[in-house]
């Protein structure tokens, strides 16, 4: 058979194999779909039930004593009272108050109050302690006798009920949901997804097809071409495994650093738009959280840009005094949540150096970071600062995981992560003793490291000092000349 003949051939296996591996994809593609609506529609669900919980019946059941069964005016006042605001829409459908020992209180189906299920305790322990229970009910549990005619199943949270905010947990709540209202968003939002996804793939198959025709005949014309370099390509191997090894690292980091952020943000945005968004302490307490992740991504963000920085060389050098001891309180500040952690301890009489602040400020922001980060979360990071002639030192100290002895120098390279596997248990990128060593050098100073494994690390920077002039003015040129001392220029 001829080449000419054997090309058309090729080309139908090559259509339809590419055929088959877009319906694949489409089909995996489509099941993650799935997955991922069924759970962000159930979480809504889950949302709902504590936001009923908090906002319907712990003002409902303020007063009432829930160590015994609820009866008589008090239970037809709360019966009424749920009917307006809870079953009117039909998404409610049974509402359960348990104490822990497996005892009803209350429910809205009279017949269930005063009966104890002990096989349902391991599940109430589970929510008083704060944790998320909840899941699909098929009814077949002895519990679930008088739901049977509500549905073919119902969506069930346990939920910790504090009668006051921020009080104990005195009951547990159970709200059944009519899983046809989670049904119907669920596919709801999988048919909104699906069929842009579908003529998306359709499109894209047919775009890709001919570019990637044209392509295969140009592959076969450089064939000939890509033998005679291979030699040249072999001699290069080594430099471009390193290479590969260390983009992917940063890709993989990078990219879970990143997304992670976004996906909270956008959770609690999503979240605050829908019915829990009503609540004032609920809206201020997701907008803490999606400020808390935003100032992580913007953290990350400015890691990057901070890199390209240091290697363009463009930024010039600003002097100016800086309260070191003011300075680091306020880094510590901006990273959330672990102010209290970090103790500042710099002699009142050293506490003001004439520096470049910005540079000052990310090279704290980055051993700061690196020292909490891998450090318990109750232990303390200490900054402290000494003064000398011509010079002035500060340094980082935590009681972390320490580092081991082969690895103090490879952690100040670009990218380098001690564990860089796919479950590794601390997060960035790799940029953070790399850009402090950076801009440690662009001051024309030194940065140095004493550590051992599970002893915690110090890290020590000195860096020039500036003599101001009589009245306190900083001279323009004189940092730029410390550095250039300092580097033996």
């Amino acid at each position: 058979m001829s080449r000419s003949e054997r090309a058309p051939r090729l080309i139908l296996r090559f259509a339809a194999g590419s055929l088959v591996a877009f319906l694949l994809v489409g089909v995996g593609v489509g099941a993650l779909v799935v997955h991922y609506v069924r759970e962000r529609v159930e979480r809504i669900g889950t949302f709902h039930a504590q936001f009923v919980t908090r906002a319907v019946l712990a003002p409902a059941l303020r007063g009432v004593d829930l160590g015994v069964p609820v009866v008589g005016p008090e239970r037809a006042r709360i019966d009424s009272l749920l009917a307006d605001r809870l079953f009117s829409d039909g998404r409610d459908v049974r509402i359960k108050i348990w104490r822990p020992d497996g005892l009803i209180v209350y429910s809205d189906e009279p017949a269930l109050i005063g009966r104890s299920f002990p096989e349902e305790v391991p599940d109430l322990r589970e929510a008083m302690r704060g944790r998320v229970v909840a899941g699909i009910s098929d009814l077949s549990e002895p519990e679930n006798q008088f739901e049977r005619n509500l549905g073919s199943k119902l969506f069930f949270t346990y939920e910790p009920l504090r009668l006051t905010p921020g009080g104990p947990a005195v009951a547990v709540a159970e709200i059944y949901q009519n899983y046809a209202w989670i049904q119907g968003d669920i596919d709801g939002l999988f048919h909104s997804l699906l069929l842009p996804f579908g003529v998306g793939v359709l499109v894209l198959y047919a775009m890709l097809l001919p570019i990637a025709l044209r392509a295969s005949r140009e592959l076969r014309r450089q064939n000939a071409r890509l033998n005679e370099l291979l030699a040249l390509e072999q001699q290069t191997v080594a430099e471009l495994r390193d290479l590969n090894r260390r983009k992917d690292d940063f890709v993989s980091a990078a990219s879970h650093e990143l997304r992670t952020p976004l996906t909270s943000i956008i959770g609690y945005l999503s979240t605050l738009k829908g019915e829990l968004g009503a609540d004032p302490r609920t809206r201020a307490e997701f907008a803490a959280a999606a400020e808390v992740q935003a100032k992580r991504l913007l953290r990350q963000i400015t890691n990057l840009l901070s890199a390209a920085s240091l290697q363009e060389g463009s930024r010039p050098i600003v002097v100016e005094h800086v309260d070191f001891a003011q300075l680091a309180l306020q880094v510590a500040e901006q990273l959330s949540g672990v102010a209290g952690r970090v103790q500042v301890r710099v002699p009142p009489d050293e506490a003001v150096v004439v520096t470049d602040r910005g540079r000052l400020e990310e090279i704290l922001t980055s051993l700061l970071d690196n020292a909490l980060k891998y450090s318990p979360d109750d232990s303390a990071v200490e900054v402290g600062s000494a003064r000398s002639k011509g010079s002035f030192r500060f340094w980082v100290r935590d009681r972390g995981i320490g580092i081991d002895p082969t690895d103090l120098e490879a952690i100040f390279e670009r990218f380098h992560q001690t564990d860089q596997s796919s479950t590794r248990r601390f997060g960035g990128v790799g940029l953070g003793l790399y850009l402090a060593r950076g801009l440690v050098d662009e001051l024309g100073g030194s940065i140095e490291v004493e550590s051992a494994p599970g002893a915690g690390s110090t890290f020590t920077v000195t860096i020039p000092v500036v003599a101001t002039h009589a009245d306190g003015r900083v001279p323009e040129e004189a940092l730029r000349q410390a550095v250039s001392r300092s580097r033996g220029v």
